[in-house]
């Protein structure tokens, strides 16, 4: 049974139940995600919502409006995810830096590197709003949690944490697409585990790497079996 998506809305609540609304947001999301913005046409977002032009503008005045709503829907997930991540006050830092890295990374593969340049080049004032919600809504909160764990000893403070955060985003958004990972045989889990592996380890001290792999929840890559 398919789950019906819940769509943060960013114009009036009242519009969240509109089904038909509901439709084109899920059409345009799929399309958007998989081929970015310069590619999918109204028509094909229309015909695959099953509704006319006519029908789909009167909810969206042009494709680069819709187009912002589903970036910026995608952007207020994360951000309450992580909110949500954050919030429990006797969780571990460890365990919760990794869950935030783990819930951070696997959003923001969905949003992969053909997306965010085609979006640079193609809808430029979306973009530079992306950006801007990204680095001041998304990026702020994930500096909170390791500001935290430079003060408990366990994050190391010769890191600049802008930049380990930049590279963090980048590395997920480039690599984590099939293009990339098959010439390394790796599955998307394997990759991912072994991404946020090394970044946890590169930020961490010794005693937070001590926590780490101790940790029943430590993100580990799976060993690899030898060939033969």
């Amino acid at each position: 049974m398919k789950t019906q998506r819940v769509f943060r809305v960013l114009g009036p609540p009242s519009l969240a139940d509109d089904p038909t609304r509901v439709r084109i947001l899920e059409a345009a999301r799929d399309q958007f995600l998989r081929l970015g913005f310069s590619p999918v046409t109204t028509d094909d977002i229309a015909s695959a919502a099953g509704v006319s032009k006519a029908t789909l503008y009167r909810y969206f005045p042009g494709k680069e409006r819709l187009f912002r709503e589903i970036m910026l829907g995608q952007l207020l997930e994360i951000e309450s995810g992580i909110e949500n991540l954050i919030s429990p006050r006797d969780r571990d830092f460890v365990k919760k830096l990794g869950a935030i890295l783990s819930f951070m990374g696997l959003e923001l593969s969905k949003l992969g590197g053909l997306v965010t340049l085609d979006m640079q080049r193609n809808a430029p004032a979306v973009w530079k709003e992306f950006e801007a919600f990204r680095r001041e809504k998304i990026f702020a909160k994930l500096k909170q949690i390791l500001a935290e764990g430079r003060v408990s000893g366990v994050f190391r403070d010769d890191i600049h944490q802008d930049f380990i955060i930049l590279l963090y985003a980048t590395i997920i958004q480039e690599v984590m697409n099939p293009a990339t990972l098959v010439p390394f045989s790796l599955s998307f889990g394997e990759a991912f585990r072994m991404i946020v592996a090394m970044m946890l380890e590169g930020m961490l001290t010794e005693r937070g790497r001590a926590r780490y792999r101790s940790s029943s929840t430590g993100i580990r890559p799976k060993k690899r079996r030898s060939q033969r």
